[in-house]
């Protein structure tokens, strides 16, 4: 780890000082008329700025002005012009990838030093958003109960979270999501999960595109995640946030020692500073946040691993602990040219409940993961509407899963030997002994250009270049022939592998803006090498056992038949010779993606929009290369699925019109319908028979489909005489072949005729509300967040006999039946108080404020998450709380208090 340090921290100084690299839009554009207020007539050379920033423009012939490249955030404007008052319009909102209009009528001075200042008011509806999109800004973030992005995404609509936590959007797989941090993809390709948390504290703005985006994304298919991170302040300004908490609920049967409430047990503290080092020519911003959580889910220590009694006290099998530093420097180096430098860095360790090791939890392994990003951007402003940016990042994630570092650790019990017999009964000895190691990395190279060519038509284009290298280790340690004792423990390596794929793409966009039309139209390009292998012969297909004998020795004589005289260990051929031969080379992949979105404003106050897009996203890396080899088992039998390399990209289509309408100064509604046609989805193949009769093998392949369509509502009413609300609803259904690429592997393993119809996703949850509710005067505040949805589908089946004879019918309809509905609430209060320079603010959030009985899984059975006939006809021995399944529901009320001061 030391070294893996050292490197990054050179690569990181290397970065700064000769790189750049690029980025998909992190900026906003402001434009406006500046006319005289008497007659209307445009003002020539009028003067417009940014308070304390560099930004600004003049007016040309038409008083027409453009502002581009302007980050996120609310700014004071002004308008100056020679012999007019000066005019100020306060608190201008800038939103990311959308034009802010800002028209100035300026009024003839009567004395020297005359000024207007006018509060702005950001408008309710965007006349030119041509898709699905929602933005949360950071003031809003800062008073919501919500603890990551996940919880500010599963608020949004058409986004759906399953029993396992993972975000869908507008139906597609949680793999389709696409996350980025100032315009840089910081998606882990191996898992598609993001390879750092970017705490909440670091967001200035959160963009969640869930329609059709534009050319310039890429690699995903259901939707964007776009995070702007806060940067350097002119003035030296400081933030500490703490809090402490517990889970306090009345559910002792279901979450044993609940009750033992420790007011420490979740904990956080967390920090920001931000200001100038140089004085408008280098600032900084530093957040640093460790948080740990006991969680809810315990086990009494009954056992140890050796399978001696233990003292049953209660040990956390659900914890998590992070540790995370972020960091920014923006360095104006000259007028024209700014460099931007972000760094990410986290720690986490969790332990992910198993219900099998309750009794024994000691023995049971979590997961650790670390990252480490560094994003370089130079912004080169080539003249007042034309600018490029070149950006270099490097990204490095590792997960690694072991119940002790080293695998000769001697607290090493072989598994085998855990005593355990019959079916339904814990853990009561033994370890879990499996371990994996996976490292990602990523060097990504990007180049945009951005021009107004004129007042209608703003073009973007880029290239970006992603150079990856993903590293997987998988194995579990066993006992060692002839040692009963353990004590010299062998391990048996599955996995060990690294690849180097490359992703270059290129993109060309064009948004037009007339007064009463606008139009996105763009066409992304996507080149994609997995440098892999392929057996040349299906039938015989791992290189270290050939089952071919022609495979194995050579044709010494020539006949193309290998004689009994030719079977010899020394006419075998050598791994390296069989290298020459065995493999062929993975294609190539280019992909087209054309992107049209138009938003035709029908009055002032209302705006149709109509998109259409086709996206395209290589399958994770996972699917790509693990067990790519293709190993076979001993014995006969179908073994699989293995990775395939040359799997095609995924596809989709997507559709939608939607309508904005203001009915009110500060009211507005948001309608969607969408339709999305899914193909080329990760399934597994049919058997691929090798030379050997009997022994088969699958791979992944592209073969399932799917098809979503949907109808969203969103009710907004901004920030006035006290409160705001929003209120998202979504209607969708979800249906395709397979929920999870290895569903039909399994299935036909269990004598399932192929997959040919749809039925419903795994996620397929038909009706979702969400809304929040604030409530707040100049110190205090609340806001409440509300929950509710329809159960998501399982497959039942049925369960009769008696104790001797247990019976179970599978086969059923495939998620034909719905799991219960859903209902939670969370609850942020806070009041705000001035000790001489300090700003104070004390808090409690209560999460799951009526904790609410909100199961994410259910028995098959029954359909309920706390009954099974199964437990009335379960085998003798069966321990009774066997079926008491803790990890069947989400988690009970949390409460928490904090503190957080503030100066500047």
């Amino acid at each position: 780890m030391k070294k893996r340090i050292i490197q990054f921290l050179y690569f990181g100084l290397f970065s700064i000082l000769f790189s750049s690299q690029v980025v998909a839009q992190t900026y906003g554009k402001i434009v406006g008329y500046v006319t005289d207020a008497d007659n209307g007539e445009p003002l020539i050379g009028a003067n417009i700025y940014f308070e304390n920033t560099p930004l600004g423009a003049a007016t040309d012939l038409d008083g027409t002005y453009i502002i581009l490249k302007v980050p996120p955030g609310k700014y004071n404007v002004i308008a100056e012009y020679l012999g007019y008052k000066k005019v100020t319009y306060q608190d201008v909102e800038v939103l990311t990838d959308l034009t802010t209009t800002l028209d100035f009528k300026m009024e003839a001075e009567s004395f020297e030093g005359e000024e207007i200042v006018v509060i702005a008011e950001a408008p309710i509806i965007r006349k030119d958003l041509t898709s699905t999109e929602a933005r949360v800004q950071s003031e809003e973030i800062d008073r919501m109960a919500v603890q990551d992005i996940g919880d500010l995404l599963s608020l949004q609509a058409g986004v759906v979270k399953d029993a396992g936590g993972a975000i869908h959007i507008r139906g597609g797989r949680s793999s389709e999501v696409s996350f980025m941090v100032n315009g840089i993809t910081i998606t882990d390709d191996f898992s598609r999960n993001q390879s750092f948390q970017v705490e909440n504290e670091s967001i200035q703005e959160l963009q969640v595109i869930s329609g059709t985006f534009n050319a310039e994304y890429g690699n995903a298919m259901s939707g964007i995640v776009n995070i702007v991170t806060k940067s350097g302040t002119s003035d030296l300004r400081a933030n500490l946030d703490i809090w402490s908490g517990d889970y306090i609920s009345s559910r002792k049967k279901t979450f044993w020692n609940i009750d033992d409430i420790d007011p420490f047990a979740n904990h956080n503290l967390q920090g920001s500073v931000s200001g100038p080092i140089i004085q408008d020519k280098l600032g900084f911003f530093v957040t640093a946040r460790r948080y740990f959580t006991d969680g809810y889910i315990y086990g009494p220590k009954v056992y140890l691993p050796t399978g001696e009694r233990s003292d049953s006290s209660a040990v956390s099998m659900n914890s998590s602990e992070r540790t995370s530093i972020q960091t920014t420097l923006d360095w104006n180096i000259i007028n024209a040219l700014k460099l931007k430098v972000d760094f990410f860095s986290h720690i986490e360790e969790r332990i992910g409940y198993n219900h099998y090791y309750k009794f024994n939890p000691t023995g049971y392994r979590g997961n650790k993961d670390q990252g480490f990003s560094i994003i370089s951007k130079l912004t080169h402003t080539i003249s007042p509407t034309t600018y490029q940016e070149v950006t270099f990042a490097h990204k490095f994630y590792e997960l690694k899963s072991n119940l002790y570092e080293t695998f000769n650790d001697d607290r090493y019990v072989d598994p085998d030997l855990a005593i355990s017999p019959g079916a339904n009964r814990f853990a009561i000895a033994g370890n879990d002994a499996g371990r994996f190691k996976r490292d990602s990395q990523s060097n990504i190279l990007k180049w945009e250009l951005t021009s107004q060519v004129n007042k209608q038509h703003q073009v973007k284009t880029g290239i970006e270049v992603s150079f990856d290298r993903v590293s997987y280790f998988e194995g579990n340690i066993f006992r060692a022939d002839g040692d009963t004792s353990f004590l010299n423990p062998a391990l048996n390596v599955r996995e060990d592998f690294t690849r180097k794929p490359l992703k270059i793409a290129g993109f060309i966009q064009d948004k037009i803006e007339f007064e009463s039309l606008i139009v996105n139209v763009g066409l992304r390009y996507d080149y994609f090498d997995p440098k892999g292998k392929l057996p040349a012969d299906p039938a015989d297909p791992y290189i270290v056992e050939p089952l071919d004998l022609n495979h194995k020795y050579k044709d010494t004589n020539g006949n193309s038949t290998i004689d009994l005289a030719e079977i010899d260990p020394s006419n075998e051929y050598t791994l390296d010779e069989r290298k020459e031969f065995w493999y062929k080379d993975t294609k190539v992949k280019t992909l087209l993606s054309p992107r049209l979105g138009v938003a035709y404003p029908i009055t002032d106050e209302g705006v149709l929009h109509f998109s259409y897009g086709i996206f395209q996203q290589i399958p994770e890396y996972s699917q790509l290369y693990i067990s790519d080899q293709i190993r076979l088992g001993p014995g006969s039998g179908t073994f699989g699925p293995f990775g395939n390399p040359d799997l095609e990209p995924q596809r989709t289509t997507m559709y939608e019109v939607g309508l904005q309408q203001q009915f009110s100064e500060n009211f507005s509604i948001d309608v969607t319908g969408f339709y999305r046609d899914i193909r080329d989805w990760v399934s597994t193949s049919q058997q691929f028979k090798t030379v050997i009769s009997g022994k088969n093998y699958v791979t992944y392949i592209n073969r399932d489909f799917a098809n979503v369509r949907g109808i969203t509502l969103a009710l907004t009413k901004r920030f006035a005489n006290n409160y705001a609300f929003n209120l998202d609803y979504t209607f969708q259904i979800a249906e395709g072949t397979n929920s999870d690429p290895t569903q039909e592997f399994f299935s036909q393993q269990g004598g399932a005729e192929p997959t040919k119809i749809l039925t419903p996703l795994n996620w397929d949850q038909r009706h979702t509300l969400n809304w929040n509710i604030f409530v707040g005067g100049e110190k205090w505040g609340a806001d409440l967040i509300s929950r509710f949805n329809t159960g998501q589908p399982y497959t039942p089946e049925a369960v009769e006999g008696t104790r001797g004879a247990l019976i179970i019918t599978s086969g059923l309809p495939d998620n034909s039946r719905e799991k219960p509905i859903q209902f939670t609430m969370d609850l942020n209060t806070y009041y705000d108080f001035k000790f001489d320079d300090f700003n104070f603010q004390v808090y409690a959030k209560v999460y799951n404020l009526l904790d609410s009985n909100s199961p994410v899984n259910v028995f098959a059975d029954t359909g309920e998450e706390n009954f099974t006939l199964r437990e009335r006809i379960a085998p003798v021995g069966t321990d009774p709380t066997w079926y008491v399944r803790p990890d069947f529901y989400s988690q009970p009320r949390r409460i928490v208090v904090g503190l957080k001061t503030s100066i500047y």
